[in-house]
């Protein structure tokens, strides 16, 4: 049986992975990992002169390590799926790509899945470095798969903002300052309406209120950082690292709590929500890209 390959996604990996280009990145990426990886361990073991392992030294350095690549993507991401349909028009082969029998949703997904793929490429040829961690102890396998996981989706969710923005502008350089701005709003941006909503909360409760009473609960609004990527990132170092929750303790500052069940299960809660978006975006995208037909006039 043969397995059909989506003829777009085909061909831009071919170009990519061929790239001196690629080639150097994976080099340079994984040389910065590999001194990080060294200087935390040696500040681990030989800084304070301790003769004992240290296994919440051992799982600090993972997610140092872990924050620093999905930090990559979200920056990587955009870089490459900006100009994928901007830079089909800049070079004005996209009215060719249009005419095959290929369609705005096979487009969107081949650009997307070959963007994807490369930077998949970067995290996967790292593995040899993290998994230096498995030697002292401290994590396991499931925190590993955690880790590709949330890789594979964050790349999803950021590589939609930067197909979206791809078909809405017809220049890479604006699709690519679209794509980061589209990133700083999630990523900062929701964050601003929590500090916002916590503002409005005490000015209401000593304004109007007249610091009688309790101030009113508000810690619903953390929900917005479901789909807040480096939120996620934060909460995952802390609660592994520190044994503390920062949605917890987030939601105590909002005069409110956290069920333990969303807290507990944030991190499965938050990747749902991203896919959620993520589906969203390439519709759009798709439809954006669909050529507009005009309607015959009977003469």
């Amino acid at each position: 049986m043969r397995i059909r390959i989506n003829p777009v996604y085909g061909k831009e990996l071919k170009m990519k992975v061929r790239s001196v280009k690629f080639a150097l990145t994976i080099f340079l990426f994984n040389l910065m990992l590999g001194i990080v990886a060294i200087t935390g361990f040696e500040v681990m073991f030989n800084m304070h002169l301790n003769p004992y392992v240290d296994y919440s030294g051992a799982a600090k350095v993972f997610y140092i390590l872990v924050s620093m690549e999905i930090l990559t993507v979200i920056f990587l991401i955009p870089s490459f799926t900006a100009g994928s349909i901007a830079g089909e028009r800049e070079k004005q082969t996209l009215d060719i790509l249009l005419t095959t029998t290929l369609t705005p949703g096979e487009i969107i997904m081949g650009k997307l899945m070959s963007s994807i793929s490369m930077v998949f490429l970067l995290v996967v040829s790292s593995l040899p470095i993290i998994s230096i961690v498995f030697t002292i102890g401290g994590i396991g396998m499931e925190d590993m798969l955690m880790f590709m996981l949330e890789i594979l989706i964050i790349s999803f969710f950021i590589g939609s903002m930067g197909m979206l923005a791809s078909t809405m502008l017809k220049k890479t350089v604006q699709a690519t300052v679209c794509s980061f701005a589209q990133i700083v709003l999630v990523c900062g941006g929701t964050v601003v309406v929590v500090i916002v909503t916590y503002i409005a909360a005490k000015l209401y409760y000593y304004n109007c209120m007249g610091a009688v009473g309790s101030m009113p609960d508000v810690s619903s609004v953390l929900f917005i950082l479901l789909i807040n990527p480096a939120f996620t990132i934060v909460q995952m170092t802390a609660k592994h690292c520190e044994s503390i929750s920062v949605i917890s303790k987030a939601a105590g500052m909002l005069n409110g709590s956290m069920p333990s069940t969303i807290v507990d299960n944030w991190f499965r809660l938050s990747m749902i929500s991203q896919m959620i978006v993520t589906v969203i975006l390439l519709r759009i995208s798709a439809i954006l890209l669909k050529p507009t037909r005009k309607k015959k006039t009977v003469s």
